[in-house]
């Protein structure tokens, strides 16, 4: 078996390492930001930015604009926190092989599980961020970005409850910020309660983002299998028979990387 995606390691060239060095230097000069400036995550943001260099920085500036406002809404634990949650739910996925574009496929499944853990809208805001800036720390994913598939099938009265207005706001308002090159979502959903979920999150979203939202029966998977490829899908939406779930897959990844997960946590805007 070939090398994982998840094992490759950065190889810059010389244009992109100066492009590091003088975005460096600008979050350096910049008071307000108490972050690190390592390569890997300066090059999120220059690889988000088509790297230029000022449209990295602005980025920079708008994500931890948000997390000073909205501190909730990203990681503040450890991975070994969630992992009851990640393996009792087995609702988060990332599969070993890319899609035909180079995206890292991530699945992420409705589950409800609020009678084992009543912060549970929280908790999935807090995994998926650990999910994302696991994924974002590899260069393949800094190159080609993600593709996001929801499973909404689990979705029931009690979760979409849950879902105020207030947060799908905010879930559109971080989905504009993540330094993702790429994202394209597929929902996998049927029935009306399924349909009401995308219908809450919707009308909050960017005219980008909804460009590269795509519906699934839930039936018939050659549209997705056609869009996202065969080989990268698990079997149950129409990919190669063996293709399963593993949540080791996601969690093995950011447990090697906990230490790392867990200093970014820091990094934030002060206005002191």
């Amino acid at each position: 078996m070939g090398q994982s995606f998840l094992d490759e390691e950065f190889n810059y060239t010389s244009e992109q390492k100066e492009k590091i060095l003088q975005l460096r230097k600008l979050v350096e000069n910049n008071v307000t930001l108490k972050i690190g400036t390592e390569d890997a995550l300066l090059s999120k943001f220059l690889n988000y930015a088509t790297w230029q260099v000022e449209r990295a920085y602005k980025a920079i500036i708008h994500y931890y604009d948000f997390k000073y406002k909205h501190p909730d809404w990203v990681a503040q634990r450890s991975v070994e926190y969630y992992r009851d949650h990640f393996y009792s739910t087995l609702s988060k996925f990332v599969m070993p092989k890319p899609d035909k574009f180079g995206r890292a496929v991530v699945i992420f499944k409705t589950v409800d599980a609020f009678d084992r853990y009543p912060n549970y809208i929280h908790d999935i805001v807090q995994m998926d961020d650990l999910i994302f800036e696991s994924m974002m720390m590899l260069p393949q994913v800094q190159k080609y970005g993600v593709t996001v598939i929801y499973d909404l099938a689990g979705t029931t009265k009690n979760f979409l409850r849950k879902v105020s207005p207030t947060i799908a706001r905010l879930i559109n308002e971080k989905n504009n910020i993540l330094p993702l090159t790429t994202r394209v979502v597929h929902l996998i959903q049927k029935g009306f309660i399924m349909n009401a979920t995308s219908s809450l999150v919707m009308p909050f979203m960017s005219k980008e983002l909804k460009e590269k939202i795509f519906s699934h029966d839930g039936k018939n998977f050659d549209k997705l299998r056609n869009m996202v490829g065969y080989d990268c899908l698990p079997a149950q939406y129409g990919g190669n028979p063996d293709n399963v779930f593993d949540v080791d897959f996601i969690y093995n990844h950011m447990l090697k990387h906990s230490e790392y997960l867990l200093k970014i946590q820091s990094y934030r805007k002060s206005i002191n």
